[in-house]
C-alpha cells in the first residue's frame, strides 16, 4: 500500500516543474500546521467554554439555592384578613436575599399578601412544585421568577439584570445566555425568545437547577480559526521550516541528477527518451522476423545513461508506466516510415502493473493500427521478475488485447516463479528465455539441462520460445541442433537505431524473408495443434 502510494506521489507531484514543487511541499506543510494548530486550538477553546460554562452554572445554582431557601420562607407566611404583618415578613424575605425584589404570598383560600402593597401581581399559573420563569414585562424590568405550587402559591422575583452579570465574560466574541423554556436572558439582562438556530459556531452546554435552566456558552467557528492562527504560531513556524526542509529535499537530494525520478520526468517532457530495435531472427537462418523495442535515454548532462540504472528507477518512481505510453507513441510515428514484411513481430516490454490498467487497451491503439496497416503483429512483453496482478482487471484488458490481435511474451523466463499453471493461466505466446542460461552452454550442465528441457514444455504449453543473449556461431548451431526456432542477441545484431535497423533489415543480409515468416506461423499452428 505504501508503494503504491510512494508511485502515486512520485508520478503527479515529481512530474510537476521545480518552481511548482517547492511552494507546493511549503504550502502543505503550512496547511498541514495549521490543522494541527486548528484542532489544538478547537480542543482548547472547547475546554474553556467548557470550564466557562460550569462556572456559570455554579454562580448560578448558589443564587438560586438561597432563592430555594427564600421561597421556603415565604411558604411559612400564611396571609391572614391583615396583610400589614404578612407584608412585613414579606418584605423582610426579599430584604435578606439577594438580588430578589419582589415576593408574594397567596394563601388556599385565595387571599393574597405582597412585599411590595404598591403591587398586587397575581402569581403566574405553573404546575405543582418548583418551577422558574423568565419575565419581561414585570415592573422594575425583566425579572426571574421563581414559584412554587402546594398548600397555595409562594412567588419569589429575582432582578434579571443582576443575574445577568454572572453571564459577562472577558471575551468580546464569547457569549453566555441561560435558557428557561422558551426563553433565554442575555448578559445584559434582557429576556428574549429562545430559538435553537441562534447557537452556532463551538458551543457547550451545562444543564442547571435539577433541569430547570440552561447555560449555553458559544463562539463563532472564524474566531475560532483566527485564533488557531495567533495562539499557534509557533507550530505555523515550524511547519514552515518543514515545508522549506520538504521542498529542499525534493529539489536536492531526492531528485538528483543522473537516474533520479524528477530528470526521468524532465526527460519525459524534454523528449530525452528514444527508442533502439534488435532483431528476433531464425534459428536455422537467422533472418528477421521481428524486434524487440528497447528504451534509451541520452540525458543532457550526464550523457548516455544505461537502462539498467534509469528502468529500476523509473519502476521505484511510479514513472515506467507514463515512461512506456510515451515509447509506444514515439513506436507508432517511427514505424509508419518502415514497410514491414507481413506477420513481423514488434514487441515492447511494459510492467506488470501497466497490464492491470485498462488504458493500456486506448495506450496500444495507435501503434496497432499503424502495424495493421503493415501486417504486423504487436507483442507485449512482461518480465517473470514480477507476477502479474490476480484480479479481474488484469485479466480483462489480456482478453480485450487478445481480441485486438496482440500477443502475449513471458520475458527473462528462468529467472522468476513462473509455473505451468500460471503460463496457462494467463495464455502467454511466447517464452524469452534469459540470456544466463546460453551463456552457461558448455559450463553448467544444469542450467542445459533445463534449456533441453523447455522445448518439449513449450510444446505441450502451445507457445512459442525465444532464446536471448546469443553472441556466438557455435551457440547458434547448438540451438539451432536442439530445435530452437527464434534467436536473439549480439550475434545477429546489437540494438540499433531506426535509421540504421531500416538499413539492416533491407540489405543483402536478409533476403526472401517470406519462407522464414510461414516457418513461424506453422511453428504456431503446430504448438497450437500440440
Amino acid at each position: 500500500m505504501l508503494k503504491r502510494l510512494e508511485a502515486q506521489w512520485s508520478r503527479h507531484a515529481l512530474s510537476a516543474k521545480p518552481a511548482v514543487v517547492y511552494p507546493v511541499a511549503v504550502c502543505i506543510c503550512l496547511l498541514a500546521g495549521w490543522l494541527l494548530a486548528v484542532v489544538a486550538s478547537y480542543l482548547q477553546d472547547r475546554a474553556d467554554l467548557q470550564q466557562r460554562a460550569a462556572s456559570i452554572s455554579q454562580q448560578l445554582e448558589r443564587q438560586l439555592s438561597l432563592a430555594n431557601v427564600a421561597l421556603s420562607r415565604i411558604d411559612s407566611v400564611m396571609p391572614g384578613n391583615n396583610c400589614d404583618l404578612s407584608s412585613r415578613l414579606l418584605a423582610a424575605v426579599v430584604q435578606s436575599t439577594p438580588h430578589a425584589r419582589y415576593a408574594l404570598r397567596q394563601a388556599p383560600d385565595g387571599r393574597v399578601c405582597t412585599s411590595d402593597l404598591s403591587r398586587m401581581d397575581m402569581p403566574p399559573a405553573a404546575p405543582a412544585g418548583t418551577s422558574l420563569s423568565l419575565r419581561a414585562e414585570l415592573a422594575g424590568g425583566s425579572a426571574v421568577v421563581l414559584q412554587r405550587q402546594g398548600n397555595g402559591s409562594s412567588m419569589l422575583e429575582l432582578g434579571a439584570v443582576s443575574l445577568a452579570t454572572i453571564l459577562q465574560t472577558e471575551s468580546a466574541v464569547v457569549a453566555a445566555t441561560v435558557r428557561v423554556g422558551s426563553q433565554y436572558l442575555t448578559a445584559d439582562g434582557e429576556v428574549r425568545k429562545w430559538d435553537e438556530a441562534m447557537v452556532q459556531g463551538l458551543n457547550r452546554r451545562v444543564g442547571s437547577h435539577d433541569g430547570l435552566l440552561e447555560v449555553v456558552v458559544q463562539q463563532p467557528w472564524v474566531e475560532v480559526l483566527w485564533h488557531s492562527l495567533l495562539r499557534r504560531l509557533d507550530t505555523l513556524l515550524l511547519a514552515g521550516l518543514a515545508g522549506v526542509a520538504l521542498g529542499w529535499a525534493l529539489l536536492r537530494r531526492q531528485l538528483a541528477r543522473n537516474s533520479s525520478s524528477w530528470e526521468i520526468a524532465q526527460g519525459i517532457r524534454n523528449r530525452e527518451f528514444f527508442t533502439h530495435y534488435q532483431p528476433i531472427v531464425t534459428a536455422d537462418q537467422g533472418e528477421c522476423i521481428g524486434v524487440e523495442v528497447l528504451a534509451r535515454w541520452r540525458h543532457p548532462v550526464q550523457g548516455a545513461i544505461r537502462s539498467d540504472l534509469f528502468i529500476p528507477a523509473a519502476e521505484d518512481a511510479g514513472l515506467i508506466v507514463p515512461l512506456t505510453r510515451y515509447l509506444i507513441r514515439r513506436v507508432s510515428k517511427e514505424f509508419k516510415q518502415v514497410a514491414l514484411p507481413p506477420g513481423f513481430l514488434v514487441s515492447i516490454n511494459i510492467a506488470a502493473e501497466h497490464l492491470g490498467m485498462p488504458d493500456l487497451v486506448e495506450d496500444c491503439k495507435m501503434l496497432l493500427a499503424v502495424l495493421r496497416e503493415k501486417k504486423a503483429v504487436l507483442v507485449l512483453e512482461v518480465s517473470e521478475r514480477f507476477p502479474l496482478p490476480e484480479h479481474q482487471v488484469t485479466h480483462r484488458v489480456v482478453q480485450d488485447l487478445r481480441q485486438m490481435g496482440v500477443k502475449l511474451a513471458l520475458d527473462d523466463f528462468g529467472i522468476g516463479h513462473a509455473d505451468r499453471n500460471y503460463l496457462r493461466r494467463w495464455g502467454f505466446d511466447y517464452l524469452k528465455v534469459e540470456k544466463g542460461y546460453v551463456s552457461a552452454l558448455g559450463k553448467d550442465s544444469f542450467k542445459a539441462n533445463i534449456l533441453d528441457g523447455l522445448l518439449q514444455t513449450s510444446r505441450q504449453l502451445g507457445v512459442q520460445v525465444i532464446v536471448k543473449g546469443v553472441e556466438t556461431q557455435g551457440q547458434q548451431n547448438y540451438l539451432s541442433v536442439k530445435g530452437f526456432q527464434f534467436l536473439q542477441g549480439f550475434y545477429f545484431g546489437k540494438p540499433m537505431t531506426l535509421n540504421h535497423f531500416r538499413q539492416w533489415l533491407y540489405s543483402g543480409i536478409t533476403q526472401d524473408r517470406v519462407p522464414s515468416v510461414a516457418a513461424m506461423a506453422a511453428g504456431r499452428s503446430e504448438a497450437a495443434d500440440r
